[in-house]
């Protein structure tokens, strides 16, 4: 966990994005999620995404380890969120964007309560032997029949030393099918991150049903 506070800290968050994610974009109208459902984000950092859900009609719950990364995104947008301590977690309130800043795996199951949820980057920045937990996690925090939208990374394993870390589509079918209906919509090649010096990275993208 020390390794995300430091890259924080010294301004090393070359993942944050500073647009809109497409997939996103094209993908999230295919989930049909209800306007006003309250969309889960867990590890958003600042997100701008948080945004674009947000102007969907959706109200909105991340969850982030890093408070200078929540202060940064209420910031950004100029608003003044109100905060709650609660357990080991804050709650950061503002425009009907909810941000728990805390570890997403002590977070208590009854604090968050959504129907649908969206992962840009979240499990892929997790070492293969967390996994699990986070599917868990996403179980235990998403309500029966809640829909989610999670876009993922794949290459070479060894040619890279993560996060992200690669998750083959093969995993997340062996890691969620037994609790999710799980639907691969789409496998984009993105050839501008071929200067990393890998030979292959896919980007794929999920629907995901919690049964």
């Amino acid at each position: 966990m020390e390794f995300w506070h430091q890259k924080w800290s010294t301004n090393q968050i070359g993942f944050h994005r500073p647009v809109v994610n497409d997939l996103l974009a094209k993908h999230w109208p295919t989930i049909e999620a209800n306007q006003g459902t309250n969309v889960l984000v867990p590890l958003c950092g600042k997100t701008l995404d948080m945004h674009w859900l947000h102007d969907k009609g959706h109200t909105i719950t991340g969850i982030e380890l890093v408070e200078e990364a929540v202060h940064q995104f209420f910031d950004e947008a100029d608003a003044t969120p109100a905060i709650h301590q609660e357990g080991a977690h804050k709650r950061f309130t503002a425009d009907d964007v909810t941000i728990l800043q805390g570890d997403l795996f002590t977070l208590p199951t009854d604090a968050v309560s959504s129907d649908a949820w969206y992962d840009r980057a979240a499990m892929v920045a997790l070492p293969s032997t967390m996994r699990q937990a986070y599917v868990d996690q996403i179980h235990s925090l998403c309500a029966p029949g809640s829909v989610g939208l999670m876009i993922t990374f794949a290459y070479p394993q060894e040619q890279m030393q993560g996060p992200p870390f690669s998750l083959p589509n093969q995993e997340v079918f062996t890691l969620f099918e037994d609790r999710f209906e799980v639907t691969l919509l789409e496998t984009v090649q993105l050839e501008d991150e071929k200067q990393r010096g890998i030979s292959e990275l896919t980007s794929s993208v999920f629907k995901l049903v919690r049964i």
